[in-house]
């Protein structure tokens, strides 16, 4: 339980803020303490942390952000303590999977604002959008959901990432990654991810995408100041002309780092050790980026 001071200092909102919002739109329940003091559940802060969310990156005004958070889709969703939140995850996906292959764009922006607002980046990605990937993955295999159906969920998804990267503030102070999926290449949603996990924590990322010619790269690396290079590649068949490319590339910039991963570099054989080039998993991703700083 919060008192309004502390839940104004948790969620950067000022106290008179939250009140107005109490009062004209009905937001919050507090209860009250003993003393008549207004008292914040943990349902109460994620209300309020889902309204800033809704007005900071979304821009909307906080009447319709209000009316998006009292909609029975994202009512029935909001956690009131930590394990609920926990088990919101499996409602979440199931949502948002069910409004992606019915192609319900609207309710899924929703869905995927709303997972946004209840969780860390970090957290979202990898309980629920990464989970509807693979399921989508998996499904269009086994043929019980189209090839629209699959398109529509990527494209959706690719999206909204895409959108974050205006949210994070860049430190001119690190260096600057180059990002892409060699040519060939077109399932980038691993790079994607990553590099807004080096948005997150400040770097400038030159965004690149997939299918990208290595011969244009060139050009970037001699009039932008990279320091790191990353490339993702899912199919095996691009690695060796990926990894031809890197050879010629050290040789002209001695000092470029590059960054390894995708499933092809999940093959033992593949990878191959040379200078200034590292393998990252996902699970390495916090190691590696705590040794740069």
């Amino acid at each position: 339980m919060y008192s309004m001071k502390k839940a104004s200092e948790l969620l950067g909102i000022p106290v008179v803020t939250i009140r107005a919002w109490e009062n004209r739109y009905g937001v919050i329940s507090p209860s009250r303490s003993d003393g008549g003091h207004r008292i914040l559940s943990e349902e109460d802060l994620s209300r309020l942390r889902f309204l800033k969310r809704q007005i900071e990156e979304n821009g909307l005004k906080i009447s319709a952000a209000a009316r998006l958070l009292q909609s029975d889709s994202v009512s029935e969703e909001l956690p009131t303590d930590r394990p609920e939140s926990i088990r919101a995850y499996d409602g979440l996906v199931e949502k948002l999977y069910l409004d992606l292959i019915q192609f319900h764009s609207a309710q899924a922006d929703e869905t995927i604002d709303l997972a946004f607002a209840l969780y860390d980046l970090e957290e979202a990605f990898q309980r629920i959008i990464a989970p509807i990937m693979y399921r989508i993955g998996a499904d269009w295999e086994a043929g019980t959901i189209s090839v629209a159906q699959e398109h529509f969920t990527s494209e959706t998804i690719m999206r909204r990432l895409s959108a974050l990267f205006r949210v994070f503030p860049v430190n001119p102070t690190l260096p600057v990654v180059l990002a892409f999926c060699p040519e060939g290449e077109r399932h980038h949603l691993g790079l994607m991810w990553f590099s807004l996990f080096l948005r997150k924590r400040g770097a400038e990322v030159l965004y690149l995408g997939p299918d990208t010619p290595l011969q244009d790269l060139d050009g970037i690396l001699r009039s932008h100041p990279v320091g790191f290079v990353a490339a993702s590649v899912t199919d095996r068949r691009h690695v060796q002309k990926l990894m031809a490319w890197i050879d010629a590339t050290r040789r002209s910039y001695p000092g470029l780092r590059f960054l390894l991963g995708g499933a092809a570099f999940s093959c033992s054989e593949l990878r191959q050790e040379k200078t200034n080039v590292r393998y990252l998993d996902l699970e390495e991703w916090e190691n590696w980026q705590s040794d740069q700083t």
